[in-house]
């Protein structure tokens, strides 16, 4: 069994996986900055007791993360629990699936790069991967295995968030399709905005950037927001709950 840990700017998500890189089950809990080890081995504790995962049972652990304040603790807590050290996704564990070509690899998300692993190993290349989490990210692969670099973009839960707080009339909402496209008041006006304003600008997007490529390439989508998006975008995409996942299981 391999444990596979995405630790995000708003959640940490663990993963179990098979020996056929195979998603058996997933469990999340909020990232907590300010925690320590304690915190973690608690929550890490009660996920493998709820699937009934014994240390003997681990093959390795492997973390991706873009929260760096949260990485000692959290490997603290998975050595106390399995005795296991675990290994940091890196840019070194793409050789020999993708290239990296940006200006400064160290500086790429462990997220982005874990996306793009997923997307050409699952889905082959030219790909543009979606990633709508904390930040809405877009990924390019061209049809040499080569990462492009890509996009960051407020995601549509942090968008939304800024507008209710920066607009003093704009109430917090729920994100779901509103009953009329045009809005007939401020709440439909603000589900439609958020809706179909992101998926236009998805679109749009996907249009620019495979005019890049010289084939027609593949979208793959994922993220806590995909779900909610992706079904009023035009384009055909796929939607892939386990992208990141799939992108950190080792390669033996």
């Amino acid at each position: 069994m391999h444990i596979l840990i995405d630790i995000g700017n708003s959640t940490v998500v663990i993963a179990l996986a098979d020996s056929k890189g195979d998603i058996t089950a997933t469990w999340r809990f909020k990232t907590k900055k300010e925690e320590t080890a304690s915190f973690f081995r608690y929550e890490l504790r009660q996920g493998l007791r709820k699937y009934s995962v014994e240390a003997a049972d681990i093959r390795n652990i492997t973390i991706s993360s873009v929260v760096p304040e949260v990485n000692d603790d959290i490997a603290q807590a998975v050595v106390d629990l399995t005795g296991i050290t675990p290994h940091f996704f890196s840019i070194a564990d793409a050789e020999g699936i993708i290239t990296i070509d940006v200006e400064s690899p160290s500086q790429l998300g462990k997220d982005r790069l874990a996306d793009a692993i997923g997307a050409a190993r699952c889905y082959g290349v030219p790909a543009i991967v979606i990633d709508f989490g904390t930040a809405t990210t877009l990924g390019v692969i061209d049809e040499n295995g080569v990462f492009k670099g890509g996009m960051i973009i407020p995601g549509v839960k942090t968008s939304l968030s800024a507008l209710s707080t920066r607009a003093s009339q704009l109430p917090s909402i729920t994100i779901e399709k509103p009953a009329h496209f045009i809005g007939r008041n401020t709440l439909e006006c603000m589900q439609s905005g958020i809706l179909y304003g992101t998926a236009a600008m998805i679109d749009g997007l996907i249009d620019q950037l495979s005019a890049t490529l010289n084939a027609t390439p593949k979208i793959i989508a994922t993220g806590g927001m995909s779900k909610t998006i992706v079904p009023h975008c035009k384009h055909q995409i796929t939607i892939d709950p386990y992208l990141l996942f799939k992108g950190l299981m080792p390669l033996d």
